[in-house]
Parts: structure tokens; sequence; C-alpha cells
């Protein structure tokens, strides 16, 4: 495992948590967050879930 694959799983998970933590105390407590903002989270949030399945097929591909 590379140096950058070790800091890319150590940040990702801390990133994303970060990312929706905030959007559930803006959308809980009605908070007016700038929309640049969102829309990273958000796309930071979906590239994270999207590429782990992207993983999860390839590995499920390579057992068989």
């Amino acid at each position: 495992m590379s140096i950058a694959e070790i800091l890319r799983a150590a940040t990702r998970p801390a990133v994303t948590v970060i990312f929706a933590a905030v959007i559930a105390q803006v959308v809980t407590q009605n908070i007016d967050a700038p929309d640049w903002f969102i829309a990273l989270g958000t796309a930071c949030i979906l590239w994270w879930f999207g590429d782990r399945t992207v993983q999860h097929v390839r590995e499920s591909q390579k057992a068989k």
C-alpha cells in the first residue's frame, strides 16, 4: 500500500463525517449555509460511497 493510499484511506472518512455533520446541522437547525459548501459536501460524500461501491464490485468480480 502506497503512502498516497494510506493518506486517502485515513482522511476520506474524516472529511465525510465532517461534511455530513455540518449538513445535518444545517438541515436540522435551518442554518443558511453557502451553496458552494453544500455542493462540495454532497459531491464529497457521493464520491466516497460511489468509489467504495466500485471497489466492492471489482473485488467481487475478481473473486469469481
